[in-house]
């Protein structure tokens, strides 16, 4: 997987944890959300669980022709579906969810949100957020959600990510008590570590709501099976003519052999 890190948090306040996150892999596409049932309706609990199990199930890996987006979209669509019946089979016919998801294939991510769960970008220590959040004139209310009977229309978004992008999803128990400034700031450090150090600012901040936070760090566009097969054989080229040289210049070069010089006896003189 990804390197990548999920935390959740009941807060300081609430007395159980409605959030609900999701991080996966599928056959090359990685799939992670945050789902926040929605407060003060019976049910949270069961429209964030419903929604995240039902997302992780019926997501469907594009194929090479096919974007993440559509994918994406008819998840969250189906999601829909299963809330409203989990809502009706737990008696809890208001029960609905918040619900943010990415879905990342190689430097695509698409983006799908439904409510006031949030998506960041964060890029060279400079912080956008991708999602708008659909909240109503009440503090705390939504105007869109999982588990609505009219059916629902996520927004979605498509980002090209670059080596070192963080992508950061997150409940409103986060973006209530942390700033951007200071989300983008906790970047710097690794996935894991960022992760804690958010989850810790906003219990430090009160812990109104419960909490939960996925950072995603982009990885390094890995090298196909074709580019490497030619590196390879690059290789092995190289590593024979340096051995056919190697073995050239250590091979001695033969000499003819020099001819004897004649030998010249020595000439006795005669005594008189």
């Amino acid at each position: 997987m990804a390197d990548l890190a999920a935390r959740s948090d009941v807060g300081l306040v609430r007395e159980r944890n409605e959030d609900r996150w999701l991080a996966r892999d599928y056959a090359g596409v990685t799939l992670i959300a945050v789902a926040d049932g929605v407060g003060g309706e019976a049910g949270g609990d069961v429209a964030s669980s419903t929604a995240i199990g039902s997302l992780a199930k019926t997501f469907t890996p594009p194929s090479f022709r096919e974007s993440a987006r559509s994918a994406l979209g008819e998840a969250v669509q189906q999601a829909n579906v299963a809330v409203l019946e989990a809502a009706k089979d737990e008696r809890h016919p208001r029960a609905a969810t918040t619900l943010v998801a990415a879905a990342i294939r190689g430097r695509e991510a698409a983006v799908a949100n439904l409510g006031d769960s949030r998506a960041y970008l964060i890029r060279a220590a400079a912080i956008r957020q991708l999602t708008t959040d659909h909240s109503g004139d009440a503090a705390s209310s939504i105007t869109r959600f999982v588990g609505d009977p009219r059916g629902v229309q996520p927004d979605i978004f498509v980002e090209t990510l670059q080596p070192g992008d963080r992508l950061v999803l997150c409940s409103d128990g986060l973006t209530r008590h942390v700033a951007d400034a200071e989300i983008a700031t906790a970047m710097a450090d690794d996935p894991a570590r960022a992760a804690d150090a958010l989850v810790a600012l906003a219990r430090s901040r009160g812990g109104e709501d419960n909490i939960t936070v996925i950072v995603y760090a982009a990885r390094r566009p890995a090298i196909s099976r074709a580019r490497a097969g030619l590196l390879i054989l690059a290789l092995l080229i190289v590593v024979a003519i340096a051995g056919a040289l190697g073995a050239l210049l250590s091979t001695p070069i033969p000499t003819e052999p020099s001819s004897p010089s004649p030998s010249v006896a020595p000439v006795a003189s005669a005594s008189p």
